[in-house]
């Protein structure tokens, strides 16, 4: 398909398995793949510096052979066949438009302005174009209504992990987050509804 949320536990690997996807995608077909986050900042910080937790940097999943250019000023990879891979951020979206991206990623979505997306989607609906938005829930905003779009339409892929969950687990197969540790958690005081949260996928925070 062509569209696709997922709502994935906190630290479950959203920004890394978006790069990997696009990975795959690049030898497919030739364009502009955006990574986006709601700030630009943001994107600096999280995907262009990026790291997994043994310090091997997000971009490194990009094989170096076919990288033909890297521009760390405006966070964009040019590779063998001429597709581009950028990382944007949604707070001037008003200069994305005009463009013209054939996969985007909407990082962290339900921290969005939901009006990106909706200036957005008509490029891809013209140019054939996928859009995957990954996030983890913040409360019954934009991000909640999509989900449960998705979850009803059979052309979009619609997946939830929640800590424990097969698919959220380290290389060698242990959870990212044991019951002990979300245990230790709530004994030091994180409220239960940011546990909720952050661990087990709930809207029903405030936060």
């Amino acid at each position: 398909g062509k569209r696709a949320v997922e709502v994935w536990h906190r630290r479950a690997g959203k920004d890394l398995f978006a790069i990997n996807l696009i990975s795959t995608k690049i030898p497919e077909r030739v364009g502009l793949y955006w990574h986006m986050l709601p700030t630009y900042k943001q994107g600096r910080a999280i995907v262009w510096n990026g790291a997994t937790r043994d310090g091997r940097a997000f971009l490194d999943h990009f094989h170096p052979d076919l990288v033909t250019n890297t521009n760390a000023t405006e966070m964009r990879k040019t590779f063998y066949n001429g597709a581009i891979y950028q990382v944007v951020g949604t707070d001037n979206v008003n200069s994305l438009v005009g463009t013209n991206p054939i996969g985007v990623v909407f990082s962290e979505y339900s921290l969005h302005d939901p009006a990106a997306w909706n200036l957005i989607r008509p490029i891809l609906l013209e140019n054939g174009g996928w859009a995957l938005f990954i996030y983890t829930a913040r409360g019954r905003n934009h991000g909640y209504t999509m989900l449960k779009m998705a979850g009803k339409n059979p052309r979009w892929h619609c997946e939830v992990l929640k800590a424990g969950d097969s698919g959220t687990s380290k290389e060698d197969g242990s959870p990212v987050f044991s019951d002990m540790m979300i245990d230790e958690e709530r004994v030091t005081g994180m409220p239960e509804e940011m546990v909720q949260q952050e661990y087990f996928c709930s809207f029903d925070a405030p936060f």
